[in-house]
């Protein structure tokens, strides 16, 4: 769905920010947004979660500490044609993601580099593996997209620069003001869903369960430890912070009825958007936040 000015200027108005939309405006984002499918396959090379992956010839399984990562999801990008998600991405391809959902790394030990696999495969030429681990395998369907929207979350650096510039246009910024701004954060998101309250989605701004996320790419990407504060007070922390702004989120993925991540969370995949423009997906980061 196209969001017309119109739209959101009424959507801004009825959460106490009709006056700022000028502000407000220039942090949407598209994402499309997508949900399963009554059916549960789908052909070669389709979009759909679970199941076995379609993968080339020659495809080596990858692996987290001697343990085969878990299939998640392949997205075919023929698929999502015409919908934005503010993503260079390519307009043929499908784009697969692995990661170890037995375990469940959180992302912020370097360790867990190895605990996801992003791929991006010629849509020709796949065959279908099984999943290693039947039992840990998730409940395949196919998918459907939709054209979503995002606003940066309240628990992001991003929300905390809305929250300023709502300030410096003359908003007073209390309690009240907050929980419409989050109120608002989520209508955005549930627009063109037909699940409202499901948050998987392609490109857009995250929907955070807790804090701030691409200050934490970069860093555990560069091998500080970040479960703790160690890493953000390295001497190399604040030289790396500035490689922030590369980073984008390109997938979150939501706990639904057949997944759950930790407690009620969700998976996020970042990537740097140099490295996205070059196809090379080999030093992306995946987080996982929840309650």
């Amino acid at each position: 769905m196209t969001l017309t000015q119109q739209e959101f200027t009424a959507l801004c108005a009825s959460h106490g920010f009709g006056a700022h939309v000028g502000v407000l405006r220039p942090w949407l984002r598209p994402r499309v947004g997508f949900s399963r499918r009554a059916e549960t396959d789908a052909s070669i090379g389709a979009s759909r979660i679970g199941g076995g992956p379609d993968v080339p010839a020659g495809f080596e399984w990858p692996n987290h500490k001697g343990r085969a990562l878990d299939f998640l999801l392949q997205i075919n990008l023929a698929d999502v044609q015409g919908l934005q998600c503010g993503l260079d991405l390519p307009a043929q391809g499908v784009l697969s993601f692995f990661y170890d959902t037995e375990t469940q790394p959180w992302g912020y030990d370097p360790a867990d580099r190895s605990g996801h696999v992003i791929g991006l495969f010629d849509a020709d030429g796949l065959r279908r593996l099984p999943p290693p681990d039947a039992e840990a395998a998730l409940v395949p369907s196919a998918l459907a997209f939709h054209q979503a929207w995002s606003l940066p979350h309240s628990f992001t650096s991003e929300g905390e620069e809305v929250a300023q510039a709502l300030r410096d246009a003359g908003l007073g910024w209390d309690d009240a003001a907050e929980e419409g701004y989050y109120a608002l954060v989520e209508d955005i998101a549930d627009l063109g869903s037909p699940t409202p309250g499901e948050r998987h989605g392609l490109g857009g701004w995250s929907h955070n369960v807790q804090g701030d996320m691409a200050l934490e790419a970069q860093l555990v990407s560069h091998g500080l430890y970040c479960g703790d504060p160690s890493g953000y007070g390295d001497p190399r922390a604040a030289a790396l912070a500035a490689g922030v702004a590369d980073w984008a989120m390109l997938l979150q993925l939501d706990s639904d009825d057949e997944a759950m991540w930790g407690d009620s969370g969700m998976l996020y995949a970042w990537v740097r958007r140099q490295d996205l423009a070059a196809r090379d997906l080999s030093q992306t980061w995946l987080g996982l936040q929840c309650c």
